[in-house]
């Protein structure tokens, strides 16, 4: 697994550049810095509701001459024994002063009376939080809806991001039927293309799919098409025909299309009959069919490669977490990702295995969250063993 990891990762690399407005940005990737246009803040404003007077006046009465809502900038110095009632987020009329609570004063006419008072100033300085020109976003973050809020603040309203991918999706089999039909005797709905759908939209993608004929020269149309080019495309998933069956053309298929094939299959389970090549800056996966199978090689090596195309720094790594209870399921050869649920308890992340039968099996998918790498030829673990799992 982790060979394989590596394989990919070395041969995608990050996509070109684009400017996009921000409400397009979510989920892209940051390929420039971000820097602070201002302070932040950009003047000092009161912390709280309250009352703005000298700091260094301590009396107990004040007169009250102004009142300053969020937005109003009136400069002016306050004398001592005045008082501005003002908002929070409203600009102080001038420096050194002191903000009192709303709470610890009450109102008689136009007086403010003092009922307690420390030392806290209760005021946003400027710059407190960052310094004009300082670098607020690093290349490499991926827009989420605080990094968002924070370069709209900064008047960041068109960031560089990392292009998306452009995605060919082929699914193929004559077994599949579009999940409105009734499969007649023979068939089974086709689950696989709208996985890939759903899988790629978690990162804004949206790919071309096809349902393809299992038979050569239907696939060989299909990625010949002048359609669906595969100069177009960064990334072409071709589900099923992975294998080594007679109806298994995938890897020759990609081979005559001038892919080289760096992965002819892998050592996990499910997904062991997985194909990855590259050609000219694109790369390929060879899927195996069954739903399950799809599930595991989408997130655990596809994921890898839509990591290394956005130029995100943070990639996808496995965690550690501890069984939440006996696992008692039959030694296997090969290391085998496991669909499982976890949740945190008394500050540790608990792993729960879902059960499933086969590589065809979905019927674990709908309380995933994770998929747990259970060691080759491990025999019964007990409550509490640590391994290792990667988020989905």
């Amino acid at each position: 697994m982790d060979e394989t990891i590596a394989t990919i990762r070395e041969h995608c690399q990050a996509l070109a550049v684009e400017q996009v407005p921000l409400d397009q940005a979510a989920r892209r990737v940051i390929r420039e810095p971000v820097r602070a246009d201002t302070d932040q803040p950009p003047f000092d404003r009161s912390a709280v509701d309250g009352y703005a007077v000298r700091r260094e006046d301590r009396s107990a009465s004040f007169r009250i001459v102004d009142r300053l809502r969020a937005g109003d900038w009136k400069p002016r110095e306050l004398q001592p024994g005045e008082a501005v009632q003002i908002a929070t987020g409203g600009a102080l009329p001038c420096d050194g002063l002191q903000v009192v609570m709303k709470e610890d004063a009450r109102v008689e006419a136009d007086r403010l009376v003092v009922v307690q008072r420390d030392d806290a100033r209760h005021i946003r300085f400027r710059g407190e939080d960052a310094s004009a020109g300082a670098v607020l976003i690093q290349p490499g973050t991926v827009a989420r809806p605080g990094v968002l809020a924070l370069m709209a603040s900064v008047g960041c309203a068109r960031p560089r991001v990392t292009r998306l991918p452009r995605v060919l999706h082929l699914a193929t089999g004559n077994e599949i039927v579009a999940p409105d039909r009734k499969p007649e005797r023979g068939q089974i709905r086709d689950s696989n293309t709208t996985l890939v759908r759903a899988f790629l939209g978690q990162f804004g993608i949206t790919p071309e799919q096809m349902r393809v004929s299992e038979d050569r020269a239907s696939i060989q149309s299909a990625i010949r098409n002048p359609q669906s080019a595969l100069g177009r495309w960064d990334l072409l998933l071709v589900s099923g025909g992975a294998s080594v069956g007679e109806h298994d053309f995938t890897r020759s298929l990609l081979e005559e299309a001038g892919y080289s094939i760096h992965v002819q299959r892998t050592t996990t389970r499910p997904g062991k009959p997985m194909i990855f090549g590259s050609r000219d800056g694109s790369v390929a996966f060879g899927l195996p069919g069954n739903p399950l199978a799809h599930f595991v090689c989408l997130h655990l090596y596809v994921r890898q490669a839509l990591w290394r195309f956005s130029g995100a720094t943070d990639a996808p790594d496995f965690c550690v977490g501890v069984l939440a209870a006996d696992f008692a399921a039959e030694a296997n050869e090969r290391e085998t990702l496991w669909p499982a649920r976890t949740e945190m308890a008394e500050g540790e992340v608990r792993l729960t295995l879902l059960r499933w039968q086969s590589s065809g099996d979905l019927t674990s998918l709908s309380a995933a969250n994770a998929l747990v790498r259970i060691p080759p030829n491990a025999g019964p673990l007990s409550r509490g063993f640590r391994l290792f799992f990667l988020p989905i």
